[in-house]
């Protein structure tokens, strides 16, 4: 055991230091983050006043809370919508998307399961018994990603233990979120225009979805398979 730690002491020292970056920026940003979701509107005008380098905060953001699992990546979408609107929105979230993602599947495979269990427990990793079919593997996922509701930042975690390709993996975490954070961008919009109506048509509209889509979830990921990871 002690030669194993002393033989990775390079790679559990960077994830170490990682994790305190990380954890560090997270501390430093929760208290005026809180502050600023209390005011929306504060967080729109004061984001909109740097320019592009505003939208790089914003992806940033977007970027923590892919890598983050237990951040509201909902809220962060709709905040998306509320200050740059549905599309511009939608670019952003998918530019933070495809980042964290890139970062995630590195480190997954550079460091196994040992690394994921720091951010997801292991009984959530053996639920998620899909995963063990290659031949329905990648279409199963694209669906799970397609539709709102369903746990995608906890799957961006645990395909990377899988063979597949990282072209695949980037397309699925990325392209396949579209509907999901579109209807956030959307609806995030309608509130930073005051169309309220819209904005609770879309949500409601949205949370019907997301419960069919928890349904879907939970009926492939029952499905008994032979295959292990």
């Amino acid at each position: 055991m002690i030669n194993k730690i002393k033989q990775h002491k390079k790679e559990i020292q960077f994830i170490i230091k990682c994790l305190l970056i990380m954890g560090l920026i997270c501390l430093c940003l929760y208290q005026p983050m809180m502050k600023i979701f209390e005011n929306p509107q504060l967080l729109r005008n004061q984001l909109q006043s740097f320019g592009l380098f505003g939208q790089i905060i914003f992806v940033g953001i977007v970027i923590l809370q892919v890598i983050f699992v237990f951040l509201p990546g909902e809220i962060v979408e709709i905040m998306a919508g509320f200050i740059y609107g549905p599309f511009v929105g939608l670019l952003l979230c998918l530019i933070g998307s495809a980042m964290g993602s890139l970062l995630i599947y590195t480190f997954v495979k550079k460091w196994g399961q040992n690394f994921i269990q720091r951010f997801i427990s292991l009984d959530q990793i053996n639920q998620v018994h899909f995963l063990h079919n290659p031949e329905k593997r990648n279409i199963l996922c694209f669906i799970v990603f397609f539709i709102p509701g369903t746990p995608k930042d906890i799957l961006t975690y645990l395909i990377p233990l899988t063979d597949m390709k990282l072209s695949t993996f980037l397309f699925i975490t990325t392209i396949a979120r579209t509907p999901s954070i579109i209807t956030s961008t959307i609806g995030g919009h309608a509130l930073g225009i005051e169309d309220y109506l819209f904005s609770i048509i879309i949500f409601v509209v949205t949370g019907i979805i997301s419960f069919i889509g928890i349904y879907i979830y939970k009926k492939i990921n029952k499905r008994k398979l032979s295959y292990h990871l």
